[in-house]
C-alpha cells in the first residue's frame, strides 16, 4: 500500500481564527464513528441487539456518525427533528447532496445554488450540531468538473468544509493550495484505487475508510494489523491538528463498528461501555464462523 506523508511545508499545530468560513466550536480531540447507521439488515444481531431506535443504539457506543442519507436525498424535516433530540453531547458531520458533487459536478451557475441553499436551510435547527460537511467527489478527471474556487464560494458559514477526491489528477499542489485558502480540509482516504495521503490543509484532518476490497469497496473487514498501521498516522495527523474526525464506511456485515471499536481499543480510548460491546461483536462473529465452518 503507498502511503504520501505530509509535505515539508505543512505548518504546525495552529489558530485559525480568520479563516474565510470563520472558526466553528470544533470539538478538540479524535473522534471516530461509522458513515451512516441505518443498516438495520447488515447490522441486525451484530451490532444492533433490539428493535429500538437504531440510532440511540448507536449512540450509546459513539459520540459521532457521519450522516450518509443526505447525500442522496435532501433531508426531511422530521429526519432533522430526530437527529435534534439526541444528547447534546453527540454530534454528526453530514455529506452534501450528489445532485451539487455529481449531477451537476459543482456548477454553481445554475441549479446548484438553489439545492445548496434549500440543504442549508434544512440543516439550520441542527447547524451546532454538524461540524464538518463533507463533499464527495465522484471518480472523475479534474477537467470533467466544474472551477472548484467558484464553488467554494458558495459555500456557507458557519459550516467546516472537508473534500474527498477519487481521482488522482486531484491530487496537485494548485488544489492543495486552494484547500489552504479556503480552509477547507483534504480527506484522509483508505481506499483501493490511491494511495493514503496524509496531507493537512486546515486546521483539523477527516479520515474515511472504505476498505481495500476493489470489487466492493464497502464490504470489507480492516484486520488488526492493518488497523495497526493507522495508530502512528492517526498520531502524526494530531500532532498537527487538535481535531479530527475518522468514520468508517465498511458497512458490510456490521464491519464498520467493529473496525471503530477495535480502532478505539487500539487507542487505548475505549470506555468499559465499548469495551463490553466491541467483545460481545467479537464472540458473535466467532460463533457465525464456527458455524459456517462446520457446514463446509
Amino acid at each position: 500500500m503507498n502511503i504520501i506523508l505530509m509535505s515539508n511545508h505543512v505548518p504546525q499545530k495552529r489558530n485559525t481564527n480568520a479563516t474565510v468560513y470563520g472558526m466553528s466550536n470544533m470539538r478538540k480531540g479524535l473522534h471516530l464513528g461509522t458513515s451512516g447507521w441505518s443498516y438495520a439488515k447488515d447490522w441486525k444481531d451484530v451490532f444492533y441487539t433490539s428493535g429500538g431506535s437504531m440510532l440511540q443504539q448507536y449512540l450509546q457506543y459513539f459520540d459521532t456518525a457521519e450522516i450518509n442519507s443526505t447525500f442522496y436525498a435532501l433531508p426531511k424535516p422530521d429526519f432533522i427533528r430526530h437527529l435534534s433530540t439526541t444528547q447534546r453531547s453527540k454530534f454528526f458531520t453530514a455529506k452534501l447532496p450528489k445532485k451539487v458533487t455529481h449531477d451537476f459536478r459543482l456548477d454553481v451557475t445554475g441549479e446548484v445554488r438553489q439545492v445548496l441553499d434549500e440543504f442549508f436551510e434544512l440543516l439550520h435547527p441542527i447547524e451546532t450540531r454538524v461540524d464538518v460537511l463533507l463533499i464527495q467527489l465522484p471518480p472523475w478527471e479534474i477537467s470533467t468538473m466544474a472551477n472548484l474556487e467558484a464553488f467554494f464560494s458558495e459555500l456557507r458559514s458557519p459550516y467546516r468544509y472537508a473534500i474527498e477526491f477519487r481521482h488522482d489528477s486531484w491530487l496537485a499542489e494548485p488544489v492543495w493550495r486552494l484547500l489552504e485558502q479556503y480552509n477547507i480540509a483534504s480527506v484522509v482516504v483508505d481506499e483501493p484505487k490511491l494511495p493514503i495521503n496524509l496531507r493537512v490543509t486546515t486546521d483539523f484532518s477527516y479520515v474515511r475508510w472504505h476498505g481495500q476490497n476493489e470489487g466492493l469497496w464497502y464490504n470489507y473487514r480492516y484486520s488488526l494489523a492493518e488497523l495497526e498501521a493507522w495508530i502512528p498516522r492517526l498520531r502524526q495527523l494530531m500532532g498537527t491538528v487538535d481535531c479530527a474526525f475518522g468514520y468508517f464506511n465498511n458497512h458490510f456485515a456490521g464491519n464498520a463498528p467493529l473496525n471503530a471499536l477495535q480502532m478505539l481499543s487500539l487507542l487505548g480510548t475505549m470506555s468499559p461501555g465499548q469495551e463490553r460491546k466491541l467483545l460481545s461483536m467479537l464472540e458473535h462473529g466467532e460463533v457465525r464462523q464456527l458455524s459456517l465452518d462446520d457446514f463446509a
